[in-house]
């Protein structure tokens, strides 16, 4: 996670973004979600533009702002030794500061071609379908991020995916497509294909519809040529990949508003209905069994109808929804 993070934040500093996309970067670094790797991943990035001497300026401004929020001085090169970046993150003064930590720099990934970025964020329970500057059509999932160049002007047509995406690529030959993840990367020249690339999970999907992918995984050592119902599952802790042939039907099921859920333990289910539902789930981790399920559930379930099935199947558990909370208990 904090090497998306990472990847994020240095494609935000490098370039200028409209208002709108502005305000969605903000939203997401403020969020309360995966702190922790956006606390690492922004330390690590400013160190690094302190060695090259371009602080300066950041140092001063944190000085300043901690000076008018009544909080202690600390000598500025221990800043950021000290103080949790994602503590400041909650002002809106301090994100701005961003800009400064690493002015210039960013990954050598990422191509020069690349200068006009434009960030698409899915918040929960939203999905949304749009048309690339090439003709390709693009399907979000909920909570997921693609970052593309308003015009493919390089020797490919490159793309970075957090979460989950349907492609329908048009054809061209002479410029491939390419979807980018971490440690991992899919290239088509026409065809229609499921990526799969949360950060909180474990796993990352690629399922073949229609046409032909190469799938690059393992720091792009390794790679994979799919074939029409093939789908690569590559294991980002581990680094080891496996050949499945799903159903397509499952595979899909997110982009006509179903649920499926396919030998999932009630930890992997909460987290997918964390995506699907705007509601925040209280449970403890420790009382859930590793015990593993199969679900369907079609034409956008309410919540509660969801839970009722859940809860009955496993036996041990039951849930109770407030406001915009649901509580998951064990019996």
């Amino acid at each position: 996670m904090k090497d998306y993070c990472r990847k994020i934040l240095s494609l935000f500093v490098r370039h200028n973004y409209s208002e709108q996309t502005n305000q969605l970067f903000y939203t997401w670094l403020i969020d309360s979600e995966h702190e922790i790797e956006k606390d690492e991943a922004l330390r690590e990035l400013y160190l690094e533009a302190r060695k090259k001497g371009k602080t300066p300026d950041l140092e001063k401004s944190l000085e300043r702002w901690r000076q008018n929020n009544n909080t202690v001085s600390t000598h500025s090169q221990n800043v950021f030794n000290k103080i949790p970046f994602v503590k400041l993150w909650q002002s809106a003064a301090v994100v701005l500061l961003i800009v400064s930590i690493s002015l210039g720099y960013l990954l050598h990934k990422v191509e020069k071609n690349e200068s006009d970025l434009v960030q698409q964020f899915m918040p929960t329970t939203q999905m949304k379908t749009f048309i690339l500057s090439d003709g390709s059509q693009v399907q979000m999932n909920s909570r997921s991020i693609l970052l593309y160049p308003t015009q493919f002007t390089g020797k490919d047509r490159s793309v970075f995916l957090i979460g989950e995406a349907n492609f329908k690529i048009k054809p061209n030959k002479k410029k491939p497509f390419i979807v980018k993840t971490n440690d991992f990367q899919v290239t088509a020249l026409g065809t229609e294909f499921n990526v799969s690339a949360y950060a909180e999970e474990e796993n990352v999907f690629t399922t073949l519809i229609k046409g032909s992918v190469l799938v690059k995984f393992d720091n792009l050592t390794k790679q994979v040529l799919l074939h029409p119902n093939e789908q690569l599952v590559y294991n980002k802790e581990s680094r080891q990949d496996t050949l499945t042939y799903p159903n397509l039907e499952e595979v899909t099921a997110w982009q006509r508003g179903e649920l499926v859920f396919r030998q999932k333990t009630i930890a992997d289910i909460i987290t997918i209905l964390e995506r699907k539902y705007d509601y925040k789930f209280i449970y403890s981790l420790h009382s859930l069994k590793n015990d593993r399920y199969s679900f369907r559930f079609k034409d956008n379930a309410p919540l509660s109808e969801v839970m009722d099935v859940i809860v009955d199947v496993a036996g041990d558990l039951y849930f109770n929804i407030q406001n915009d909370k649901c509580y998951i208990m064990h019996k």
